[in-house]
């Protein structure tokens, strides 16, 4: 059993080790990070100021979550048009034939060709991006339209029976342009007036207005189904009529590729907001992490000279310790 005087002695030098570990580990943290580890008190009462900074800190990053996001959307949608378009186009090129071709055989495939460009739209249409369906407006849960095969039977339903090219275009008009029209009634489910929205700041919000119901889409879906159904066997339709429906479908694909090409270019300035919103959080960001590092940063040399000084003072304290003790420095720590 120790005696008072040595058990009193014992817990002076355990605290004395204890604060000499402390103060090391102390001093190795800041040495590391450049931060004080003792905030509170390195601060001299301007907590409240540091509580600000942080908290605008947390607000920007969540902005900056919100701006990553907003340029995802942006991009996908950009990709999105930028398919539709490409074989849009090249559909028309092929169709620029159509004067040409005779046989039934060549019309059935340029028609079969349409037909699979028809549904690759709509598919395309159909996309989400992180969840979110990219042209179904405010209503991103929902899937804008069925997939591009039924909504093709729709259309096969619709103009069945039809024995003239006219009959064919009023038909398809009726279904794709009014509001009793199927394309409103039956096949798109998206949003009717809201937009998809995506917080940038406070102030600014990422707006995308393009729908599936819009003009670009309808007309576009209805000036290829003209091709994907021109030899639709439930038509009563003549080889010359069908060359020359073939030829419209042509003309109204180039005419919308315009229209394509001014709604990528409306969704480029929505990217250069986003990017423009982007450099300027990530530039507030910085102003408010030097802000906090002159708040709370340490010399990190000074931090790693007072780290080796209680190093030293460690070693010094076991060595004393273990001359007193008679022991080992394994056997004190034991």
């Amino acid at each position: 059993m120790r005696a008072i005087g040595d058990l009193a002695s014992f817990m002076l030098s355990s605290r004395f080790q204890a604060n000499l570990r402390n103060t090391a580990l102390s001093v190795a943290q800041e040495a590391t990070t450049g931060l004080a580890a003792d905030k509170a008190r390195h601060l001299r009462g301007l907590n409240l100021e540091m509580s600000l900074l942080e908290r605008k800190t947390i607000l920007l990053e969540q902005h900056q979550r919100g701006i990553i996001e907003a340029g995802l959307f942006a991009s996908s949608t950009q990709v999105i048009l930028g398919r539709i378009q490409d074989q849009t186009t090249q559909l028309s090129e092929n169709l620029s034939l159509a004067s040409q071709l005779t046989e039934e055989s060549a019309l059935k495939a340029i028609s079969d060709e349409a037909a699979a460009v028809f549904a690759d739209t709509i598919n395309a249409i159909n996309s989400k991006f992180a969840g979110r369906f990219v042209f179904s407006g405010s209503a991103t849960k929902s899937q804008p339209l069925p997939n591009g095969n039924t909504v093709l039977e729709m259309l096969r339903s619709e103009i069945s029976g039809a024995s003239s090219i006219n009959d064919v275009i009023i038909a398809l008009d009726a279904w794709f342009d009014t509001p009793s029209g199927g394309f409103n009634t039956l096949a798109y489910k998206g949003s009717n007036k809201g937009y998809a929205r995506l917080p940038l700041s406070e102030k600014d919000t990422a707006i995308f207005s393009l729908r599936a119901d819009d003009k670009v889409f309808r007309n576009m879906l209805k000036a290829v189904s003209k091709s994907a159904l021109v030899t639709n066997p439930l038509l009563n339709l003549t080889p010359e009529d069908q060359q020359t429906l073939l030829s419209q479908s042509h003309v109204d694909i180039i005419s919308l590729d315009k229209q394509l090409t001014e709604e990528r270019a409306n969704l480029g300035l929505t990217e250069a907001v986003v990017e423009e919103a982007r450099l300027s959080t990530e530039s507030e960001l910085a102003e408010l992490k030097l802000d906090r590092l002159t708040m709370i940063g340490v010399d990190q040399f000074e931090s790693a000279s007072k780290f080796e000084a209680g190093q030293k003072q460690l070693e010094l304290f076991y060595r004393i310790a273990a001359r007193q003790g008679q022991t080992s420095l394994a056997e004190y720590l034991r």
